[in-house]
C-alpha cells in the first residue's frame, strides 16, 4: 500500500445537498485509486473535518497525508485555519506527516478548464 494519501478540503455548508458534488468526486476517485488513497474532510459546517479524517488514516498504514484545498484562491482559510487545523492533527498524530496543496483553483489545468466551460456558455 502507498504510505501517502489524498485529502480533499472542501468549505462546508449548513445544506447537506452543498456536500453532494464533493462526496460524489471523493467516491469515484476511491473506485479508481482505493479507499485508503483519498478522503473527504470539510473546514465547517459539514462532518467529518480533518481530525476525524486524520483518524481514519491512523487505522491504515498511510503516514503521510497531502491536503488539497478545493478552493478557488488563498484566502484566510488557506492562511490561517487550515494551516491551524493541520497542527491540531501533528500534535494529536506525531507521526502523521503533511504537506499542504496549492487550492485547486490555482492549478493551470481548473483555470483552463474553466475558462473553456465559460467560453461555451
Amino acid at each position: 500500500m502507498n504510505n501517502t494519501c489524498l485529502v480533499l478540503l472542501a468549505h462546508g455548508s449548513k445544506n447537506p445537498e452543498w456536500a453532494a458534488p464533493f462526496r460524489k468526486l471523493t467516491a469515484d476517485l476511491r473506485a479508481d485509486m482505493g479507499d485508503a488513497a483519498v478522503y473527504l474532510c470539510f473546514m465547517e459546517n459539514a462532518e467529518p473535518g480533518l481530525m476525524e479524517v486524520a483518524r481514519e488514516i491512523m487505522k491504515t498504514s498511510v503516514r503521510k497525508y497531502r491536503l488539497l484545498p478545493m478552493f478557488m484562491a488563498k484566502g484566510a482559510h488557506f492562511h490561517v485555519d487550515i494551516p491551524a487545523a493541520m497542527a491540531e492533527v501533528k500534535t494529536t498524530f506525531p507521526e502523521l506527516e503533511s504537506e499542504l496543496l496549492e487550492p485547486i483553483g490555482l492549478h493551470p489545468l481548473f483555470f483552463e478548464l474553466m475558462g473553456n466551460v465559460i467560453k461555451s456558455l
